[in-house]
């Protein structure tokens, strides 16, 4: 069972109210397409985070509502050259055409 305190709660609808994380949403899928157009591959969140200067926790959450709409994917695995873990990297997502 999850549990999500009243603070996160109350922090989630004020981004929302504020439109900050609309705002955010925009930088973020901006920042992700740049990066794969330039390099061809995706990103992991903590290159987002630097390039962003946001909080993880701001672009994780940012990064999961643009999957549920649809506009980012992740596709592959790749070596985060931040973390050096192996992350799933983050990409525009594939259009269907």
């Amino acid at each position: 069972m999850k549990l999500v305190t009243k603070t996160s709660k109350q922090a989630y609808k004020e981004i929302h109210q504020e439109g900050i994380a609309t705002t955010q949403k925009k930088h973020i899928f901006k920042v992700v397409q740049k990066y794969y157009f330039k390099n061809g591959v995706g990103m992991s969140l903590r290159e987002i985070c630097k390039l962003t200067n946001y909080e993880i926790n701001a672009v994780s959450g940012r990064v999961n509502d643009l999957k549920k709409q649809g506009k980012l994917n992740t596709w592959y695995k790749k070596k985060c050259p931040l973390s050096f873990r192996t992350i799933n990297a983050i990409e525009p997502a594939r259009s269907e055409s």
